[in-house]
């Protein structure tokens, strides 16, 4: 019996010895995408917080830390002739108890009379939490009866007092809890049962957001046409999920307020719905397209983030390499000398070194990664030194990072919102916590007056300072 002859997937032999060039030129060029391809893939493992925009978490154990500090040889805590700081004791007329601690009667030492000066006692002040029990007021709507058509009537609530079973301090409490304290609708309803006394479902901590949200709506609305208007803002967007859609947490802060907005795009339209089609004064962001829609007149971009960037180039083979480090020294330079308060003349030679190494990184062939970037940097120049021309512009977008990092946490938390209540609510308790930190109020108490007017009908207290009210209400 003959064997079954086996079918051969290799292709043919060239015949000729110019098919066998072509056969090589073909294989070369592959072999150069491939290798292409794979130094990509091999940087992106290689990625992180130094290097890119990932966060420093992302980083894992065996990634290694930052390089430490070399060691001072000091001691460890506090250093001579530090004052140390204590806390102030209250007056006594201030205290609620009084207890007096008097000295045994009898020395231990000889077994004399021991006599007692209270002009010379040592002060001890224990401070502790009272039980703490909810103030329940219960209001009866009392019945009436029509003589006539005999119509039932009932007693109207007074102003202020909500329909809901949650006053104005409870929902202040809860807006608190999640906005600025990051707590999840399960953690506050255990820590409102277990501390407070209070016991409520999830519907009701869901419903306490929604009436937040809607007290803050005129405030945040009043903040956002006022911050619209500042002369520096800084810009900045985060992905968030809602439910099974990807959306964007877009803000924009300025050195007393932040406005957070919600929104399913990443695009221009959504950066011009945030900060205006033709924004006035100077924006402060990364190099993300969404933004180009800006004057480079107008704009500034993050040396933070171009740190990075030098950093991932500096990390390629070659003449890129070369390019990246010498990219990354002026970088470094720049924050040294702005630290120094150098002037603006100062950092000439540097723009000159940095556009100089930007050309190169665009002459050179080997990667052309490097070679865009670097031709991306040239397109927006002037945008690179905008806080040399205006001293109140700052060369980093920390402003708008910083505002984004609670809300960050709190998405890490709760991982995504499942209706429009959720995100309403969002938008405005982030806009209202970043926006009190930046001008040294409390959130808590300003919730409550927010609230307290929202129940009674009233005006509620606005998140702009007044010198900025009064700034434009002039102009």
């Amino acid at each position: 019996m003959k064997p079954t002859p086996t079918l051969s997937t290799e292709p043919p032999l060239p015949a000729t010895v110019e098919a066998c060039h072509t056969v090589i030129r073909e294989s070369w060029d592959l072999m150069q995408e491939l290798r292409q391809r794979l130094q990509v893939l091999e940087e992106q493992v290689k990625l992180n917080s130094r290097t890119s925009s990932k966060p420093p978490s992302s980083d894992g154990p065996g990634r290694g830390s930052r390089p430490s500090k070399p060691k001072s040889g000091r001691s460890v805590g506090a250093q001579p002739g530090h004052k140390g700081s204590f806390r102030a004791m209250l007056p006594s007329d201030e205290v609620d108890q009084q207890v007096l601690c008097r000295p045994e009667p009898q020395c231990p030492q000889c077994r004399g009379e021991v006599l007692t000066e209270t002009d010379k006692a040592i002060r001890h002040q224990v401070f502790d939490l009272p039980p703490i029990q909810p103030q329940v007021t219960e209001y009866l709507r009392l019945r009436g009866v029509c003589s006539g058509c005999g119509h039932k009537h009932h007693g109207a609530l007074p102003v202020g007092v909500p329909t809901g079973q949650l006053g104005p301090r409870a929902l202040a409490l809860v807006g608190t809890l999640s906005g600025q304290f990051h707590l999840t609708q399960g953690k506050i309803q255990r820590l409102l049962e277990q501390v407070l006394g209070l016991k409520f479902s999830i519907g009701t901590i869901s419903m306490a957001h929604g009436h937040v949200a809607q007290a803050l709506a005129e405030p945040v609305q009043q903040l956002h046409a006022h911050l619209s208007l500042a002369p520096v803002r800084h810009a900045d967007e985060t992905s968030h999920k809602s439910h099974k859609h990807l959306m964007w947490m877009w803000t924009q802060v300025c050195d007393w307020g932040a406005h957070f907005r919600l929104d399913p795009s990443r695009g221009q339209v959504a950066a011009k719905a945030l900060l205006g089609e033709q924004p006035p004064g100077v924006i402060v962001s990364d190099r993300y397209g969404g933004y180009n829609f800006i004057a480079l007149q107008q704009r500034q971009a993050c040396w933070a983030h171009l740190l990075r960037d030098f950093a991932r180039i500096a990390t390629r083979p070659g003449q890129a390499g070369v390019i990246g480090t010498r990219l990354q020294a002026c970088g470094y330079a720049l924050f040294r000398w702005r630290e120094q308060g150098k002037p603006a003349g100062h950092f000439e030679w540097l723009q000159r070194r940095v556009q100089k190494h930007l050309q190169a990184g665009v002459a050179q062939t080997a990667c052309s990664r490097t070679a865009n970037t670097c031709a991306n940097l040239l397109k927006i120049e002037p945008a690179l030194w905008h806080f040399l021309r205006n001293p109140a512009v700052p060369p980093t977008n920390n402003a708008a990072e910083r505002a984004l990092r609670g809300f960050v946490i709190k998405r890490k938390l709760s991982f995504f919102t499942r209706s429009g209540r959720g995100l309403r609510f969002l938008e405005r308790i982030f806009s209202t916590v970043q926006t009190c930190a930046l001008q040294g109020r409390q959130t808590f108490s300003y919730l409550q007056e927010v609230m307290q007017a929202w129940l009674a009908k009233q005006t509620a207290p606005s998140l702009v300072p007044e010198h900025v009210r009064a700034r434009y209400a002039c102009a």
